[in-house]
């Protein structure tokens, strides 16, 4: 695969601020979840129809550089997009009209992994409810339980359910969505009206109350979701998008290697929940200190490590990465999902894919957030 790098566009500002932080991420993810997707894009969209391998290169507001491999070798190729991106929330949609321009033109080949996202996120809905309660966990991790509602339809999907937060910006004590609300919508909004939030893992769901408990990881006024969090009461609005679920082992899976930061680990925490019988778990876990170790499952079949990073700041580590190098190599049947810092996680995914071979349905490891300084 060729190397990738990150156009900086000074006309396009909110764009290229967002993938200077997150394009290497978005490009990784693009190129090796989808794949697929990818080299029909590559195919279809380039005058190399027998391409063999695409990767795509750069991203910016006004399309993207690939490099398409045919038995010939490897050629340059420009894309662009069917107009130019003016938010950073509308590049998934951008990158999605590349794929159903290149469908359009092959309209009988197999549905490909970003079609059947596009359907997943298709399907997904919004549940309005509202806040019922808030407890302190420790001064960096608050409870939030959100009751009533919509939520008399919710379903979780799965051990390590995720959903998207949505809640009045700062300085507005409404919610300017309803159950229709769409990302297009989103990021037409006003900026005083526009909803802020942040994905967060269902820990606990009880179906008979319409109760749902996640815990918030608090950064201070470092990020928007963070700051509601902190000050939210009960009462107040929100919706939440989902859920969804990264959470998919294979049939055969008879161990777990479970990979997290503070972010990560209620996802964790669902998923030992969870665990199946016979089924053997392995947890790799980074916090401040023995203070701020979230409560897991303990079993005779769970073995927890914990990470202690000291006065380091969260993200700033190799703490993970090093523990996952230090262990065995995973057996056929271990299943790895992980969730945290997003250039932690990736770091994780390429030694597990590029260096062990591992194979691409064995692993799940999800970017919940960014540290601008990460060492990765």
């Amino acid at each position: 695969m060729t190397d990738t790098t990150v156009h900086s566009d000074p006309d396009g500002d909110a764009v290229a601020a967002y993938l200077e932080l997150y394009g290497p991420d978005v490009l990784n993810r693009i190129n090796v979840d989808f794949e697929d997707a990818v080299l029909l894009i590559g195919r279809s969209l380039t005058p190399w129809k027998h391409a063999t391998e695409v990767s795509i290169t750069s991203i910016d507001r006004l399309g993207v550089d690939a490099v398409v491999v045919d038995r010939d070798g490897g050629h340059p190729e420009r894309i662009e997009f069917d107009s130019p991106v003016d938010d950073p929330g509308h590049l998934t949609t951008a990158l999605y009209g590349l794929m159903m321009r290149a469908r359009d033109l092959d309209p009988t080949g197999e549905s490909t992994s970003a079609e059947r996202a596009m359907a997943e996120v298709a399907a997904i809905r919004t549940f309005l409810t509202t806040v019922e309660s808030t407890t302190e966990v420790h001064p960096h991790l608050r409870r939030i339980t959100f009751a009533g509602g919509d939520l008399v339809d919710f379903e979780p999907t799965g051990a390590d359910s995720f959903v998207y937060v949505l809640a009045p910006p700062p300085g507005c004590d409404h919610l300017a969505i309803d159950q229709s609300f769409s990302w297009e919508q989103h990021a037409s909004m006003p900026d005083d009206v526009r909803p802020i939030g942040a994905y967060y893992t269902v820990r606990r769901w009880d179906r008979d109350a319409s109760r749902l408990e996640a815990l918030f990881v608090l950064h201070g006024d470092e990020g928007q979701a963070s700051a509601w969090a902190a000050r939210a009461k009960p009462g107040d609005p929100v919706a939440l998008w989902g859920p969804r679920t990264a959470y998919e082992p294979p049939a055969d899976t008879d161990q777990l290697l479970l990979i997290a930061d503070d972010t990560g680990l209620p996802a964790v925490a669902a998923i030992l929940d969870q665990l199946p019988e016979g089924v053997r778990a392995t947890v790799i876990a980074e916090v401040t200190g023995r203070e701020e170790q979230q409560e897991l499952r303990e079993s005779p079949s769970i073995d927890t490590r914990w990470l202690h990073r000291g006065q380091a700041e969260a993200g700033t580590t190799t703490l993970l990465i090093d523990a996952v190098r230090a262990l065995p190599v995973p057996t056929a049947t271990t299943y790895v999902w992980g969730a945290g810092e997003s250039r932690t996680m990736t770091t994780i995914r390429k030694y597990l894919r590029k260096e062990l071979g591992f194979p691409r349905e064995s692993i799940s490891l999800v970017a919940y957030w960014r540290h601008q300084n990460s060492p990765l």
